[in-house]
């Protein structure tokens, strides 16, 4: 059986025992006793893996180089050529020659080659796995086109590294392997997800390619055992049908059904279009409008009080960087004022949160260099009067809140609805500090069209209602009950909320012991403890009896209520977590102390802010669906980004 561990078979499954074998796609087994025909029909018809021998890559190795083999005796046995000297010789005996000739063929004598030397190792298939592994990096990590393996300067410098290893063909890698591969990926985040995914929080957006090809994209996100956030890219699929509510509810839901999680999404984060706020109706689902999103459509519109000044600005811009006259001169007034590193200036981009923001930060930092510049050039845009200038560097100083609120909620390594309540009223303070400073008026009015739009906007008010965004503030050691002491009626529904879900669970608790202990079988006549009491005769006497009688007594006493009210006194007792540590690696250190809470805030902690991982999805499949990439069909795009998200 071990010349079958060479075929490409094994590339696929796994050994078990001596007769059983694992599918490493599917995760199914099979048994093989003495021969491979079972395995390899089921990747034949399970997986459309064809692995005849004449497509084994594993068995071509072993019949490279055997033409160039020579044979190792024609040295030693081919005629010596005749002396072209011009002397003559007299003729030796045989016995004299061949007693002349020993010396010089002992000295000459090597030892030979054996047949191994001119036939390259077999690779196993362990060793072609490991390889092909890295090998389907460069398009699941890195998105390189499945041709890159067609490449002369490639395929010269994978035969360098190891010339028993052959490429596989680009169609082999689009069809067999990318599929293979994430059919082994789905099976393995399904497993993670009923396993570990006790409550998620979902994210979903839409998005549009350059090729005019609509995708939807849904991830999930919850807390593991071990109290890590962990994502899933549930599937960035094609999506051709009118984006209507009906019509992506009834995506999301098959979606949902498919990874079996209807009933364990406890909020889903969305943008603020209709469409999708309607789609998230219709499944009931709890929902709520990303806050990036809101805060930039706040900030837009305030900024439409000074679209004349910023259009010039745009304009100035513009001219530095389709013009190379004019950037090549910004560049050298930069390098002869001292300035090592020359930048370059920002563009605003519509659709990109905080863009403006940096654009205008960026002007103001070059203000001498463009200043001196537009001065040199022949036809240049009218520069900005000493007013404006002043207005744009105060315009900084109001916007740079929201773009270090944007920055710190658009995580994905660690939760973020927590941070929403938080956020949201540090920024409303200080919109009130800076509209009594002393700011240009234009600024002033812009930092209270700020102010107001926060305030009258019903995505914004309803923050502090929610009740998923207020349990998440709460259970989050680094704030607890601090946001809510403003105001005695949110304090006082927040805590009783919390004490509600968790009498819930005590309850549940409860009721799963009791259950339990009464599953535990009495012990059998012929068990060691039956036997130890026999011997004292009829008195039951055990060695147990002493620590069970004290265990009882000190058995939880009181109401499942009251017990949620003491767990979280002691919780809120606690000193508050410093603003930089992690707040799921404190509760992973002090789950034991709060035995129930920490179930409660396993199950609300998973909540994130913003659909920011959607939208770095839909980035990813820009840089998949470029140039080279033209054909490249919707299904591929689909696993590509898949196994990217959760390859880790």
């Amino acid at each position: 059986m071990d010349n079958n561990r060479y075929s490409s078979v094994w590339e696929h499954f796994t050994i078990i025992d001596g007769i059983h074998a694992k599918c490493d796609i599917c995760k199914r087994k099979y048994s093989y006793k003495s021969t491979l025909t079972n395995l390899k029909k089921h990747l034949s018809n399970r997986h459309l893996i064809n692995c005849s021998p004449a497509n084994n890559p594993v068995s071509q190795n072993q019949n490279i180089h055997h033409d160039n083999i020579d044979n190792p005796d024609d040295s030693e046995t081919r005629d010596p050529q005749p002396s072209t000297s011009g002397s003559s010789m007299a003729p030796v005996s045989s016995s004299a020659s061949i007693c002349m000739s020993r010396p010089t063929e002992v000295a000459r004598k090597r030892k030979q080659t054996s047949i191994i030397g001119y036939v390259p190792k077999r690779m196993t298939v362990d060793s072609k796995k490991k390889i092909d592994g890295a090998l389907l990096k460069l398009f699941t990590k890195d998105y390189q086109p499945f041709r890159v393996v067609e490449d002369e300067g490639f395929k010269e410098f994978v035969k360098l590294l190891n010339p028993n290893y052959i490429l596989p063909d680009r169609h082999s890698i689009s069809k067999t392997y990318i599929p293979a591969l994430y059919e082994k990926c789905v099976v393995e985040m399904k497993e993670l997800v009923e396993k570990e995914a006790e409550s998620v929080c979902m994210t979903t957006d839409c998005w549009t390619s350059r090729n005019n090809e609509s995708f939807m994209a849904v991830t999930i996100h919850f807390i593991d055992s071990n109290f890590s956030l962990r994502s899933v890219l549930l599937g960035c699929f094609e999506f051709n049908d009118h984006h209507t509510g009906v019509n992506l509810s009834e995506k999301i839901k098959q979606t949902l059904d498919e990874w079996n999680l209807k009933k364990k999404v406890v909020l889903a984060v969305s943008d603020n279009a209709n469409n999708i706020k309607n789609a998230l109706n219709i499944l009931q689902l709890k929902s709520m409008g990303c806050f990036a999103h809101t805060m930039n459509l706040v900030v837009q519109s305030s900024l439409t009080l000074e679209n004349s000044l910023l259009d010039r600005v745009k304009a100035i811009v513009t001219h530095f960087r389709k013009s190379t006259v004019a950037n090549n001169k910004l560049h050298t007034y930069q390098i002869n004022n001292g300035i090592s590193q020359p930048k370059k200036l920002i563009q605003d981009v519509q659709t990109r949160w905080n863009s403006t923001f940096y654009m205008i930060s960026r002007f103001v930092e070059l203000e001498d260099s463009i200043r001196g510049t537009l001065g040199l050039l022949d036809k240049a845009p009218e520069n900005l009067k000493g007013e404006e200038w002043v207005i744009l560097k105060e315009m900084c100083q109001g916007l740079k809140p929201f773009e270090e609120a944007t920055r710190v909620v658009s995580g994905e390594k660690f939760m973020t609805a927590s941070l929403v309540i938080v956020l949201s009223q540090g920024l409303v303070d200080v919109c009130h500090k800076m509209s009594k400073m002393n700011y240009n008026t234009r600024v002033l009015d812009i930092v209270n069209k700020l102010l107001c739009t926060m305030l009258e906007k019903d995505t914004w008010k309803n923050l502090e209602k929610s009740r998923t965004l207020r349990r998440s503030t709460f259970l989050d050691p680094r704030f607890k009950n601090i946001p809510f002491l403003h105001s005695t009626y949110i304090l006082e529904t927040t805590k009783d909320d919390i004490i509600e879900q968790l009498t819930g669970i005590i309850r549940i608790e409860n009721n799963q012991t009791a259950e339990r202990n009464e599953q535990i079988p009495p012990p059998e006549n012929g068990s060691e403890e039956v036997r130890d009491l026999q011997t004292f005769g009829h008195q039951s006497i055990s060695i147990w009896d002493t620590i069970d009688r004290n265990a009882a007594e000190v058995l939880p006493t009181g109401t499942s209520t009251s017990r949620a009210i003491i767990e979280v006194q002691r919780y809120l007792e606690v000193a508050i977590l410093q603003r930089n540590n992690d707040p799921l690696n404190w509760w992973r250190e002090n789950s034991y102390n709060y035995p129930y809470l920490h179930i409660l805030a396993k199950r609300t902690l998973c909540c994130l802010g913003t659909s920011v991982p959607c939208e770095r999805v839909f980035s990813k499949a820009g840089l998949i669906l470029n140039d080279r990439r033209c054909r490249l069909k919707n299904d591929k795009v689909k696993m590509l980004l898949f196994l990217n998200y959760n390859s880790n």
